[in-house]
């Protein structure tokens, strides 16, 4: 079911919905994020990466005019292995494949978007969201740093590497 948020609509026909997380454009905007971290780190190994729909918390849509032009997902990690030998902790939710098409950047979208994650992260019983990104992302951090996400101990396949970072929230 596709939700718009109101008051997010106007004044400059940016409309914000919470839509499944199969939605054609949502996939399309996932894809595209694959690709281009693709382009970033110089492999393809996101491209693997399997999402159970079943786990998502929250996906959300951005369109401007009526162009699909930002999106993100929210999964509940609860319980779940956490790749450095423990469980994520219940109500955790992360943050996967927040992505802005390039001719929209700089609009305050990304912004948005996390707002939105967050909000259906907590509808949905999520109290702390963690989240993976990398130095190659230098935008990504500087936009988690100021929605206040905090560094934590790192997790997930990437553990360990160089270039990852990982942040936490508590919502």
């Amino acid at each position: 079911m596709t939700e718009t948020i109101g008051p997010r609509e106007a004044p400059h026909g940016v409309a914000v919905e919470h839509v499944p997380f199969d939605h054609r454009e949502a996939a399309a905007l996932r894809q595209a994020a694959v690709v281009e971290l693709g382009e970033r780190y110089g492999n393809d190994e996101d491209a693997n990466e399997h999402i159970d729909p079943a786990t998502i918390a929250a996906t959300v849509l951005i369109r401007v005019a009526g162009v699909a032009a930002a999106g993100g997902s929210v999964r509940d990690v609860s319980g779940t292995d956490d790749g450095v030998g423990g469980v994520h902790p219940p109500a955790t939710g992360e943050v996967k494949r927040v992505f802005v098409v390039p001719a929209f950047r700089r609009r305050g979208l990304s912004t948005r978007i996390m707002e939105q994650l967050e909000h259906g992260a907590r509808r949905a019983g999520l109290a702390r969201l963690v989240l993976e990104t990398g130095t190659e992302q230098p935008e990504a951090i500087a936009l988690y740093e100021k929605l206040g996400y905090a560094r934590i101990a790192s997790y997930g396949k990437w553990a360990g590497h160089d270039d990852q970072l990982c942040y936490g929230k508590t919502l």
